[in-house]
């Protein structure tokens, strides 16, 4: 018979560099590990390896916040997840496995025999809605018996094999370039997406002129207004749609969602105040920021560097 653990409750957690957190078995099951690092608000990585020492299964009852999208990569050994409606998931060395979840509430199967290794991306059905548009996403997320569902199951290709290494490679780095590494996990679903049959949309819903006016209202009060908390659904009512389609035509009108054009509307505004000589503290207030800390983090990643890093017009002595 298999050792049967729980899963949240037989794993102990622990922080490692560079933002790595490891959760593990206990050891006289064997070298049980999973390494896990957030490179982004909708990305993940997560690398596996497991070398029970007797056949074990893993029960897990994990809720998600959202739905996401799972690129599993098997390196060596096979495993595999059972949900709890008896949908199975097999993942192989050699193997790339795309997969949703909706939720994690079945059985992990490990055999003594077989060790595992894996590195599995996680993408979130924000960052796909992004890219892809929400019918598609919808597609790939909300289908499957058990909130679970295999996609696609084919020998990993060296392209996939390659945006890995680079992805591993930069995550091991001291300091995280989380462009090059956002890089490196849409290079991977772009080249996984090929594999799978999906009708994407050919076309984008048809915006009369007075929609078209709308639109360009709503971005206009997203420029004047930068500094106000505004809501997608307060933003939508004001000029006069509904939240689907405010988000869509923002989509097929700026080719972009209303949080990413606002974003970009605060950041630009920002630079041009610290330029000016602007403090940080400051031009954080102006563009609707609470917090200076929070302005500071968003701005590194819009632009790559700090706010202190944008000096303003100097006095030079004749």
């Amino acid at each position: 018979m298999p050792y049967r653990v729980s899963l949240e409750i037989s794993r102990r957690r622990e922080t490692r560099q560079q933002g790595w957190v490891r959760q593990q078995l206990p050891d006289e099951l064997g070298e049980c590990l999973t390494d896990s690092l957030c490179i982004g608000p909708d990305f993940s990585l997560l690398q596996t390896r497991y070398q029970p020492q007797r056949d074990l299964v893993e029960d897990s009852l994990k809720q998600l916040e959202q739905p996401v999208l799972a690129i599993t990569l098997g390196l060596s050994g096979e495993s595999m997840y059972r949900s709890r409606c008896g949908k199975e998931l097999y993942f192989r060395g050699g193997y790339t496995t795309v997969s949703t979840f909706r939720c994690i509430q079945g059985e992990r199967h490990y055999r003594c025999d077989s060790g595992v290794t894996q590195v599995r991306v996680l993408i979130g059905a924000e960052m796909l809605d992004y890219y892809l548009g929400s019918e598609t996403t919808c597609k790939l997320l909300l289908g499957g018996e058990g909130g679970v569902q295999q996609l696609a199951h084919h020998p990993t290709t060296g392209i996939s094999q390659a945006y890995v290494n680079a992805l591993l490679r930069e995550t091991e780095n001291e300091s995280l370039d989380k462009l090059q590494a956002h890089i490196h996990v849409l290079n991977l679903l772009a080249e996984q997406l090929r594999y799978l049959d999906l009708q994407l949309p050919k076309r984008m819903p048809r915006y009369c002129q007075r929609d078209i006016e709308k639109l360009d209202e709503a971005r206009m009060i997203l420029e004047t207004r930068m500094n106000e908390r505004l809501t997608i659904s307060e933003l939508a009512a004001t000029v006069g749609l509904n939240e689907s389609k405010l988000r869509e035509g923002f989509h097929h009108r700026f080719n972009r969602s209303p949080y990413r054009l606002l974003l970009e509307v605060r950041m630009k505004k920002a630079w041009q105040l610290l330029e000016t000589g602007c403090q940080v503290a400051e031009a954080a207030y102006s563009v609707g920021y609470e917090h200076p800390s929070n302005f500071s983090a968003a701005f590194s990643r819009f632009f790559g560097c700090a706010p202190k890093s944008v000096f303003g017009p100097k006095c030079l002595d004749s």
